[in-house]
């Protein structure tokens, strides 16, 4: 069987160019900087104007032709091999070129999985993830949900939750102002200072994972949060002799194979990190309002609401989809809301936002009466799309913290909520009721979160770690892995037989005899001292090579911060297990740098209780878990609860392998040619080891020439074999 390569944009087979080469070129790593790690490949090539081409990219010479090919997109693509599938990816026309005025060539770029995540996430901040209103605290009794956030956690909605697993909302001491001594004489006594004092000084945290979760929601992507086992169908390996273009023939032999896939986002590990809930101020206070809340502001009062809270009541037909408003092109919408509050002379902001788009559609700040209040959104269009659907949020805040009820509104003649409809100057009215509601103290979740964008959070995890993300063959789900985890799947592959021999380079491996892995710069007090007195800043490392040899430093820089933590002492000099953190700059002025990630400790403080209020447990942030496997910090560091230094640093558990591997004195670069059979092309990952003449190597980079096997390989000498991460 002739090898014969395949193009196909969803599921149209697309016609290539008899002599078009396809090739490709795969790298799980650059070796000159070691913050890109596995880099999916691209390719552009070009196709003919065929009339197959033409009529699938919708003759997009012809800039006349309405509801053309939209090239602002791209498209599912996959590529096959003998018609046995290789790649999937998206697609992307870049352009056509013309000869004597007729279409010639379609120019293309085949993307491979995973898609660049900022296309996905764009430049959306962490605030726009609407499913962490899960974990809203909204009730009257948020001074009480609060507390136990403090002394062990919240589940959810007022849940309070003593299982580690559940425990989704904490209240950490990490201090905005006051530092506390235990039982020294001072106004600051953690021994007696009040829950009501103590609490103004704290902010809520959230678990890691349930961002992760919130991410995948909002974005409708899938990580692996279990380990896998994959049963699985490959090419059988070829054992013919060593192929040429004279033989390209190739028979395709399938036979079973298995995977086992570890997860990163799952692991024990990573359900213990926490991210502080530091934003400096929340983003919906009253428009005329300078005031700064630092800690939880117990002086709001809120209330949310969707199209779904309301129902139909009458008019010209229910026009709402699972409380979703679908409006198509050349329609246009108006949202009218009808409240009637039940005090006078309250200020209320009324804030309506697209929860799809995180789009803002009307702010009104209005003064409540006990008279009929309307407030308008209008503009909602399809914009240029050809339709568009719309799931608005109605949000209120009161920031007085006077209690105020909004009256039922449910029938035609007293509704809560009109949409009115225009088609080509036709209008109707759809009406729609609602039960009354009563604002209440809240604790806007995303409120809370600290200003960064989504993909410079889940950068920052992939520097931390040393995590690698990839997608399978026909698998939607995104795999992360450590970087040792998928070194350890990879299997041993012997091409010797299809080696060129007859030259090869070998080249220095790479150009650092230094690697520095740092955090942001610190803003606090403790750890500005730390770095005034040992010249490197808290959790930072520097490795140098064993050797001074030549070469230059490499700086990897990690978006987040860390504390020195604090244990406070006893009137008479003894140390307690009391920990807590204090984000106070030199002068003593809150400072509220770069996001703050931890892991959480449940403090048994039964001897040395908290507040006056005798407080037996309380929540901690900690540099390290509570199996003492691992530490936040990339250098061995004081470890505040046992006492002693912990040795199992992000650099000893995700990247000294790696490290080690890059600094070896053995360590080489080799660059060959091979033409590659089918069965290699098909199968291989970029984590296998290959083998030549007895000697493995690990695939810096490797560029296939699909329809001929011609292949050139950079390849790493491998020594150090890589094994399991432990994220118990």
């Amino acid at each position: 069987m002739k090898r014969e390569v395949q193009l196909f944009i969803s599921d149209t087979r697309v016609d290539l160019f008899n002599d078009e080469s396809i090739s490709i070129t795969d790298s799980i790593q650059n070796v000159s900087d070691i913050s890109k790690l596995f880099t999916p490949f691209s390719q552009q090539f070009n196709l003919p104007a065929s009339q197959t081409n033409n009529k699938l990219f919708k003759h997009y010479y012809n800039f006349n032709i309405q509801g053309g090919f939209d090239a602002r997109f791209k498209v599912d693509a996959r590529i096959e091999i003998n018609f046995v599938p290789f790649k999937t990816g998206k697609l992307r026309l870049t352009g056509v070129s013309l000869k004597d005025n007729k279409p010639h060539t379609y120019k293309v770029v085949f993307f491979g999985e995973p898609n660049n995540l900022k296309d996905i996430f764009g430049d959306e901040d962490l605030s726009s993830l609407n499913a962490l209103s899960t974990y809203d605290i909204k009730s009257d009794t948020v001074t009480a949900d609060v507390l136990n956030a403090f002394k062990t956690g919240l589940q959810s909605t007022g849940l309070n939750a003593t299982n580690l697993g559940n425990r989704n909302i904490v209240v950490p001491l990490i201090s905005l102002e006051n530092y506390y001594s235990y039982d020294t004489p001072s106004t600051t006594r953690l021994d007696n200072v009040t829950w009501t004092n103590l609490r103004k000084d704290l902010k809520p945290a959230i678990k890691l994972k349930r961002v992760i979760e919130a991410i995948q929601t909002q974005y409708d992507i899938t990580f692996n949060m279990a380990d896998v086992h994959l049963d699985e169908k490959v090419l059988a390996e070829d054992t013919s002799q060593v192929i040429t273009e004279a033989s390209p023939s190739e028979d395709v032999i399938l036979e079973d194979a298995t995977s086992d896939i570890k997860t990163f986002f799952g692991s024990d590990m990573f359900d213990e990190l926490y991210l502080w809930l530091h934003r400096e101020k929340t983003p919906y206070t009253a428009l005329n309002s300078t005031t700064k809340f630092f800690g939880i502001n117990y002086t709001s009062l809120g209330f949310k609401q969707t199209l779904s809270n309301y129902s139909y009541v009458g008019g010209s037909g229910d026009i709402l989809t699972a409380g979703k408003l679908t409006i198509n092109e050349g329609e246009s919408y108006t949202l009218k809301f009808r409240f009637i509050a039940s005090a006078a002379d309250v200020p209320i902001e009324i804030i309506s936002r697209d929860k799809t788009t995180n789009e803002i559609l009307g702010i009104q700040n209005r003064i409540s009466s006990t008279s009929p209040m309307s407030v308008n959104f209008g503009g909602l269009t399809s914009g240029n799309l050809s339709s568009r659907i719309f799931n608005p949020e109605i949000r209120f805040n009161n920031n007085t913290s006077q209690a105020i009820t909004f009256s039922a509104q449910n029938t035609l003649s007293d509704f809560g909520l009109e949409i009115i409809k225009t088609v080509n100057g036709v209008t109707t009215n759809h009406f729609y009721g609602n039960n009354s509601f009563q604002l209440a103290y809240m604790i806007f979740i995303q409120d809370y979160l600290p200003k960064m964008k989504i993909i410079d959070f889940l950068s920052g995890l992939f520097k931390m770690f040393n995590l690698v993300a990839y997608k399978r063959l026909g698998d939607s789900t995104i795999y992360v892995e450590t970087f040792d985890d998928f070194m350890f799947e990879g299997v041993t592959r012997d091409i010797t037989k299809y080696i060129d021999v007859s030259q090869s380079t070998i080249d220095r491996p790479i150009p650092y005899n230094q690697v520095n892995f740092n955090y942001s710069k610190p803003v606090t007090q403790t750890s500005l001292r730390f770095l005034n007195q040992f010249a490197q800043a808290f959790g930072d490392l520097e490795y140098s090579a064993p050797e001074k040899y030549d070469g230059q430093a490499f700086n990897l820089q990690v978006p987040f911060e860390r504390s020195v933590l604090i244990n406070l002492e006893k009137n008479a000099g003894q140390e307690t297990n009391n920990i807590f953190s204090w984000w106070v700059d030199a002068d003593d002025k809150t400072a509220l740098g770069k996001p703050f990630i931890f892991f959480n400790r449940v403090i048994d403080s039964s001897s040395n209780t908290v507040t006056s209020s005798n407080i037996t447990t309380y929540n901690a942030p900690s540099n390290v878990s509570t199996d003492e496997n691992h530490t936040l910090n990339f250098g061995a560091e004081y470890d505040e609860f046992n006492k002693d230094i912990n040795t199992n640093s992000l650099f000893s558990r995700f990247y000294q392998n790696y490290i080690v591997q890059t600094f070896n004195q053995n360590a080489r670069i080799i660059k060959v040619s091979a033409r590659l059979p089918v069965s290699f092309i098909l199968n291989y990952r970029v984590n296998d080891v290959i083998l030549i003449e007895g000697q493995e190597y690990y695939i810096n980079s490797i560029k296939i020439d699909l329809t001929t096997g011609k292949s050139d390989l950079d390849l790493i000498v491998k020594t150090v074999t890589y094994t399991n991460s432990v994220l118990t």
